[in-house]
């Protein structure tokens, strides 16, 4: 950001003892006396004969040069340096509006004709000044026509000292309506004159400004420059990386890496091999694995369905004992008590006879299935341990080449 301290050279090289109103009174002086003289001539003070028409006209153009005035370069050229710091200041936001770094330098991206264009833009208007010096001979021969025309007799007499005062009448009218063109020629060579010396020292005000400011400002050559510079400056890294990269040192680790990576490689595709035999190992096992289930369940279904039927032959059992008991209730009575010990003795050993054999066929039939259980469990517990230590053992190889290969 720049601050006031960076405008101090040029401060000191900027005058703006300058005063807008003595400018606009040196403008009108000479207008204004000649406008009085003729006004005066009007009057009769001086022995010069002058129409109250040509008086009107010249009265109107020099209302019309005091219009035309304030857009003369040499009042505005005045203006121009009594706004100086109020220009510093704009000139000052305009830069650290526009700031722009390359590099190490930083720059305002832009240009001080821009912005003094930009700037005196709303001093005068451009379009006024540009007409004023035609628009007063103009106005003056337009004045001169119709003075002529407003002193033109009619020429209607019959007698030829009365034609020949017509004609001094005319000739006295158009005496005075050619003072309307000189009047107006004459604004139009002063309006020229002062707006060719206010432009001269708006032009050494500006060359002043551009002089003192342009280090503020990058310029096609500083840009220029500074991209040759920096391209110079890539272009030695990168000479200096291409000799690194050339160098023995680095060809040898270059080549040494890839061959270890090579090795790297060829030890996890071996192990990979390793890998899908003993997992295509293990599917066989799988496979053998699943037929032998299958068997066994199919011989768990036999003895299920086995037990189902001495169930069913244990329940008729029990139905013929149930009747049989019955019977013997009936004939009870008819037995003596040594007889009804010895037949109770009887039945209750072929209940504990039968009681027995049922709980050796459950014992068994419990041991079949706790041997299958623990035989099947064993071997998918030894697969599945067999395949996570061959997994873990690929994964630590792929690290290993990633870590290498980084």
């Amino acid at each position: 950001m720049f601050t006031d301290d960076d405008f101090i050279e040029l401060n000191s090289k900027f005058y703006t003892t300058c005063k807008p109103q003595s400018r606009i009174f040196t403008l009108l002086t000479v207008p204004a006396a000649l406008f009085a003289i003729i006004l005066l001539c009007f009057l009769g003070y001086f022995p010069l004969k002058v129409e109250i028409h040509s008086v009107v006209l010249i009265g109107f153009i020099f209302f019309i040069y005091l219009f035309f005035v304030k857009h003369n370069a040499y009042y505005v050229s005045c203006k121009f340096r009594t706004q100086y710091y109020e220009l510093a200041f704009n000139l000052k936001e305009y830069i650290n509006k526009n700031l722009l770094t390359i590099g190490e330098t930083t720059k305002a991206n832009g240009s001080v004709d821009d912005f003094l264009k930009d700037y005196t833009s709303n001093i005068r208007n451009t379009n006024f000044s540009s007409i004023a010096s035609g628009i007063f001979p103009t106005l003056g021969i337009l004045g001169t026509f119709i003075s002529i025309a407003l002193s033109m007799p009619d020429f209607t007499s019959g007698t030829t000292s009365a034609l020949e005062g017509e004609i001094s009448k005319l000739l006295g009218g158009v005496g005075t309506a050619f003072y309307v063109s000189i009047y107006g020629i004459f604004l139009s060579i002063w309006w020229i004159f002062f707006e060719k010396i206010g432009m001269s020292r708006f032009d050494h005000d500006t060359f002043v400004i551009k002089e003192n400011t342009k280090h503020f400002f990058w310029t096609k050559v500083d840009i220029e420059s500074i991209h040759i510079k920096s391209n110079l400056d890539n272009f030695t890294k990168m000479s200096e990386v291409f000799n690194q990269l050339t160098s023995s040192d680095i060809l040898d680790n270059i080549n040494s890496s890839i061959e270890h990576r090579f090795e790297v490689l060829e030890e996890i595709l071996k192990k990979e091999l390793i890998l899908s035999s003993k997992i295509a190992e293990n599917i066989d096992n799988n496979e053998k694995l699943s037929i032998m289930l299958k068997d066994m369940t199919l011989n768990m279904q036999t003895t299920i369905k086995s037990f189902e039927k001495q169930k069913d032959l244990y329940a008729l059992n029990a139905e013929l004992l149930n009747a049989n008991i019955e019977k013997l209730n009936s004939h009870m009575g008819n037995l003596s008590s040594d007889n009804l010990k010895a037949i109770y003795t009887n039945i209750v050993k072929s209940i504990e006879t039968m009681k027995a054999d049922m709980e050796k066929v459950e014992w068994k039939f419990k041991k079949g299935l706790e041997e299958y259980d623990e035989n099947i469990e064993n071997r998918l517990k030894n697969s599945l341990e067999l395949i996570d230590e061959e997994t873990t053992k690929i994964i630590k190889d792929f690290k290993e080449f990633k870590e290498i290969s980084k």
